[in-house]
């Protein structure tokens, strides 16, 4: 308790140094020498919604800024005098605007981007009432790829499902188990490794389908970044990457909204402005429809299907209480149900499961002055699932699975330092975990506990020089099972080369406090996260990533990065697992290490987009002690050696969008058997088993690799008018010329010689759906 109370002391000494700084420059300090700030937002001009990621550039000189998540940028200590700002933003034209400094604070401005390619007249504007204050400064950081909702709508998609995860995918370093998983294997590291939130809130299970689909509906998706590593001090409680994903706001111009049928799902969004334009609401759904189909398929082959159907619901409400401050509300509520019934008419079995997320949070943002603001929020997470068994009606075994995170959050920022934004704040969480499973009448596990994990961080943005900017943090933690205490610190150095090309240096430690007890794919819903407790430890990483970026042209962006991280204290489900008391008992603890090169060349703007990538990598994991390849270095499955991505959109014109993408990756690994061998038994005649008692010889695990995959997905979206609404047909073929990758493969012993059976994943699939919007 003694150090928690130390962490608070150090967290009240930053913020009574920042407030204290401000005092200063308010009280008419030197600071106000260095002249004044310009500050505003960045906005879409058809909808008002805030544009995060923008480049917000003082023409002719080395001074900018981007925006943060909420569309926010600040210039500061600017001398009076007219300024031209140069604003840029993916998918929007390139705005120049002129701003007069005075020798007074101005509002915040209002800047307003036309997606559209036309020209625009260079203009002046003046500073207004602000809407939104922004939670986040970008900063010097490595291994960041942003996208928006025009890209992920873009996209040639599975079962016409427009997928977060799996345009994710499509990035140098990040790898699938499989064609049937979302799941992000992130720079050799494993799903639990990445950081996943949703409007700044985690999300523990982001998974439909037994991992097909994410739970992100693309329609509610606004903004999101994928930190591939070396992320900053003010991202913590994970060792590998972080996704942040941030939802449509809503439009505060006028209310509009979205109806899309596909194959499998239809999908709805309302969006609006609120009352004396005070702010405004954004709403989506989804739901599959798959039951008609099944009951069809059930009757017509006369055979056990089971009903199944998954279902979202995503909502956001920004409520402006003045000028300086906006109160949020972000919710989410996702399902997915299954129940089978099977077998004779006389003895019928019953499998049903459920499984699912719910989040909601709430945040409040406050400009206290010129150079400093404030949010804090609440929020809670709930990852749940529940499946049973039964037997003519009676109970065979039923087992429910939950872990909910209420977290209280704040950040405060300070930029009235010449060449200096500092920022600072606390994260407090309760992970309640509960776990029981019941064989009949008797409890065969009945966990219910829960831990608090408190945590810290200070990290500043220093521009040491026109040419250099260094970002040092620090993250303190506090876990109270087992009174742990870590500190991780984090380093990130950027170097201007030029105006266009930068070199990139970042690093640091990055513990994680809570883990995945996984089934592997196709089984997320059995998916047990389990907090560290006093009987283990952490797992961590320590990270670098070197890299250099050249952009030759303004629309046109390439990046070179190497990176490597070292594992330790890692953890894997050990299948020798009877029993348990303590959240060490199901893990096996080992390390890991991963390194490799990543290519990539983007374009931003034109009638051709898209992106070219290659990565070269290897990772490895140990388990000693463990059943796991004898203790010794494996490869996972997931380690693929090459991969290529191309991603190509075409506008070719007012009605059609064309798009594909093909992938091109070394197999992934499986254990080839490598003889086989008959068991003796004494006084037993071999020939008394179903396979003649001949086992399988295996070698090392992972000892040899499938065939190479390489697929083409395409797709053409037809735009017109129905009636007067804006209308989208959309068609897609996944797998174009229908090569199925590998999944398993199996040794079947009772035959002779033994027969090798492959199970390949999905074949050319045409897809189409239509959309509309009023």
């Amino acid at each position: 308790m003694q150090r928690v109370r130390l962490l608070l002391f150090i967290l009240a000494l930053i913020l009574a140094g920042a407030t204290h700084g401000q005092t200063l420059i308010a009280a008419g300090g030197s600071l106000n020498a260095e002249g004044f700030p310009i500050r505003g937002f960045v906005l879409d001009s058809t909808s008002a919604e805030p544009l995060p990621m923008a480049n917000v550039q003082v023409k002719d000189t080395d001074r900018g800024a981007s925006t943060n998540t909420d569309g926010y940028f600040a210039i500061n200590h600017l001398p009076p005098g007219l300024h031209t700002l140069k604003i840029s933003y993916l998918g929007y034209r390139t705005r120049l605007v002129d701003i007069r400094v005075t020798d007074r604070v101005l509002d915040p401005v209002r800047i307003q981007l036309l997606p559209e390619a036309v020209a625009l007249q260079e203009i002046v504007v003046t500073a207004g009432k602000d809407e939104q204050e922004g939670e986040k400064r970008q900063s010097p950081r490595v291994s960041i790829v942003p996208m928006n909702n025009a890209t992920l709508r873009a996209m040639p998609s599975l079962g016409a499902e427009m997928d977060v995860m799996r345009t994710l995918q499509t990035i140098p370093g990040v790898k699938a188990s499989s064609d049937l998983s979302s799941a992000l294997y992130v720079r050799g590291g494993s799903p639990d490794q990445t950081l996943i939130m949703m409007d700044h809130n985690v999300v523990y299970n982001p998974s439909h389908m037994f991992g097909l689909f994410s739970t992100f509906n693309a329609d509610a998706v606004k903004h999101l970044e994928l930190m591939k590593g070396g992320f900053p001090a003010e991202y913590g409680g994970r060792s590998g990457s972080v996704l942040d994903v941030i939802t449509n706001e809503g439009n505060r111009n006028h209310h509009e909204g979205l109806l899309s049928v596909g194959i499998i799902s239809a999908r709805a969004a309302l969006e609006g402005p609120l009352p004396k334009q005070r702010g405004s609401y954004a709403v989506s759904g989804r739901r599959t429809y798959m039951e008609p189909v099944l009951d069809m398929l059930r009757k017509s082959m006369d055979t056990d299907l089971p009903d199944y159907y998954f279902y979202d619901l995503n909502g956001k409400l920004n409520w402006d209480l003045d000028s300086k401050t906006t109160l949020s509300l972000a919710g989410y509520a996702g399902q997915d149900r299954l129940k089978f019934v099977f077998g004779p008419s006389d003895d019928r079995g019953d499998l049903h499961m459920d499984w699912g997320n719910t989040t909601l949070t709430t945040r409040l943002r406050r400009v206290l002055s010129r150079d400093l603001f404030i949010t804090g929020g609440l929020s809670f997470s709930d990852y749940h699932s529940k499946w049973g068994f039964t037997d003519d009606g009676v109970n065979i075994e039923d087992a429910i699975d939950g872990l909910r995170d209420y977290s209280a959050k704040t950040d405060l920022e300070f930029s009235g330092l010449p060449n200096h934004r500092l920022k600072a704040g606390a994260w407090v969480s309760r992970w309640d975990f509960r776990y029981k499973e019941q064989v009949g009448e008797l409890n065969y596990v009945d966990i219910d506990t829960f831990t608090y994990n408190y945590s810290l961080y200070l990290q500043d943005a220093w521009r040491i020089h026109p040419l250099l900017e260094v970002q040092p943090g620090i993250r303190a933690y506090y876990h109270q099972a087992g009174s742990q205490f870590r500190m991780d610190p984090r380093l990130a150095f950027l170097f201007h080369v030029d105006e266009n090309k930068r070199i990139k240096l970042a690093g640091g430690r990055y513990t994680q406090w809570i883990n995945v007890i996984s089934f592997g794919d196709g089984m997320s819903n059995f998916d047990l996260w389990v907090p560290v407790d006093g009987s283990m430890k952490p797992a961590y990483c320590d990270q670098a990533v070197l890299g250099f970026e050249w952009d030759p042209k303004e629309d046109l962006q390439t990046t070179v990065e190497t990176y490597y991280t070292d594992m330790r204290d890692i953890v894997t489900f050990d299948p020798m697992t009877l029993e348990g008391t303590v959240a060490a008992d199901p893990f096996l603890f080992g390390r890991g290490y991963a390194w490799g090169v990543e290519l990539m060349a983007r374009k931003t703007a034109g009638p051709i987009t898209g992106w070219l990538g290659y990565s070269l990598s290897w990772t490895k994991r140990r388990f000693p002690g463990s059943l796991y390849n004898s203790g010794d270095w494996f490869y996972p499955k997931w380690d693929r050696r090459h991969d290529i991505i191309a991603v190509a959109n075409f506008n070719t014109g007012p009605r059609w969008d064309l798009s594909a993408s093909w992938r091109f990756n070394t197999g992934q690994g499986y254990t080839q058997a490598l003889g086989i061998y008959t068991l003796q038994f004494p006084g037993i005649d071999p020939s008394n088993f179903g396979n003649g008692a001949r086992t399988i010889v295996t070698g090392d695990l992972n000892n040899y690799r499938f065939p190479a995959d390489h697929r083409l997905d395409i797709a053409a979206t037809y735009k017109h008018h129905l009636f007067k609404y804006p209308a989208r047909l959309s068609f897609s073929i996944y797998n174009v010329y229908s090569r199925r990758s590998y999944w398993q493969r199996t040794f079947n012993t009772s035959e002779n010689p033994v027969e090798i059976n492959d199970l390949k994943l999905l074949p050319i699939l045409p897809l189409i759906s239509y959309e509309v919007k009023f």
